[in-house]
């Protein structure tokens, strides 16, 4: 067996003769050069007369100019806006929107990677507040739904005040169960869209060809929502054996539907 000249290696898995690192066919003065005067890696390549399309060939030289702490914060590569512009732009605004206003950028695709290259260069964005994309599809709120919604509105404005609300699980005279104060009212809730004068008219009657007015004992208070989307809460004792009444006739009645 031929013995391998001295200075060889023998290693499972590795060259034979041993590859030697390549020696740089660029010194540090024309590195810093071909920095200042390119916007990408790849620029910086073909001024270093060196292959453009090697990453490993990029990261290599990048590494170099780290290491010589060669500032390259100007690269935007394709990009519109270079990594220092980022930086200052994060660093100003309170918010994405406000950074994609500052760069010029959609909010979408062209945001999103900017998000992505801001936490790849390790940017603290945790002051900035998320963006919501706006649909402008999206309809405008009708009061035309406002009996579908009523039920709902009402159990959040229990809920501000701290009232527990409970729905039946099958149809009952009653909308809402509410625990208020240590004991429990039956609501009835009821919405109005039609006008009458200058007052919303509403009926708090049981619904059909023939209305009847609810019974002592089947509904504690009606929850009543007007189309200027005004909340009320009337007991049954003010209002029982009515099958409509004129809101303007309750306004003391109202109660305050926002919770600050």
């Amino acid at each position: 067996m031929i013995s391998p000249p001295s200075g060889f290696f023998n290693v499972v898995g590795s060259s034979y003769p041993p590859r030697m690192p390549r020696e740089r066919t660029y010194s540090d003065q024309a590195l810093a050069r071909a920095i200042g005067n390119s916007s990408s890696w790849r620029g910086v390549m073909r001024e270093l007369g060196l292959t453009a399309t090697s990453s490993g060939a990029i990261r290599s030289v990048r590494s170099h100019a780290d290491s010589l702490g060669i500032d390259h914060g100007h690269f935007r590569g394709q990009r519109r806006w270079t990594e220092s512009e980022l930086r200052t732009a994060v660093a100003r605004a309170d918010s994405w929107v406000a950074v994609a206003e500052v760069l010029g950028l959609e909010v979408g695709p062209q945001l999103s990677a900017a998000k992505g290259h801001a936490m790849r260069l390790g940017i603290d964005v945790s002051h900035l507040i998320e963006c919501v994309s706006r649909d402008e599809n999206l309809p405008v709120p009708d009061i035309a739904r406002l009996s579908r919604a009523g039920p709902m509105m009402a159990a959040a404005w229990f809920t501000l005040i701290g009232c527990d609300v409970s729905w039946p699980l099958e149809p009952c005279r009653y909308d809402l169960l509410v625990l208020r104060d240590g004991s429990v009212r039956r609501v009835q809730v009821r919405t109005s869209t039609a006008r009458q004068r200058d007052s919303w008219k509403v009926y708090i009657s049981t619904s059909g060809r023939e209305r009847q007015p609810y019974e002592p004992g089947e509904i504690d208070e009606f929850f009543i929502i007007d189309g200027g989307l005004r909340y009320y809460l009337i007991p049954y004792s003010v209002v029982g054996g009515l099958q409509a009444i004129h809101m303007s006739n309750y306004s003391s009645y109202a109660v305050k539907r926002d919770p600050i």
